[in-house]
């Protein structure tokens, strides 16, 4: 299953669920939107150290940060730990939930549902909150939720 397919499934899940769609975007389409790291020293690189989040997602007073890919990679698990525990974007993060009311960001990853990349992932959870896979009938199953944001 392809990453594109893995975030519409997504997407289609959480407004069933209840969830506005802040923003999202999709591999290679330009659609996203750019979080700029806090107090950007080098303001002549409009996008240097920029992140563009796959799914942000708000319900009640909470907001889910999702990084969507078509297997397990390492890196994007690090990545989702250092935003979350450096607070490095939280200017940007916080300037964009401000109007609905966000007072926790919960930060997860998303992949297709296979036994093997599901597996690799549950390896690497320390970091994040969140890990639900997508099959291609786009059914989300929930493998962690350690703040039980999706009850």
């Amino acid at each position: 299953m392809r990453e594109e397919k893995v975030t519409i499934n997504l997407l289609k899940w959480l407004e069933s669920q209840g969830w506005s769609i802040i923003c999202h975007d999709f591999p290679q389409s330009g659609t996203g939107l750019m979080i700029h790291p806090n107090s950007n020293a080098n303001q002549n690189e409009k996008n240097k150290g920029g992140i563009i989040p796959d799914i942000i997602a708000v319900r009640n007073s909470e907001a889910a940060y999702f990084e969507n890919k078509d297997r397990f990679v390492k890196s994007d698990f690090a990545k989702l730990k250092e935003i979350k525990l450096s607070g490095n974007y939280s200017e940007g993060l916080n300037d964009l939930l401000k109007k609905y009311g966000v007072t926790k960001i919960n930060y997860g990853v998303g992949i297709p549902s296979l036994t093997k990349e599901i597996d690799k992932s549950k390896e690497h959870l320390d970091g994040i909150d969140f890990l639900v896979s997508a099959d291609n009938d786009g059914n989300i199953i929930i493998h962690h939720d350690i703040n039980r944001i999706f009850v």
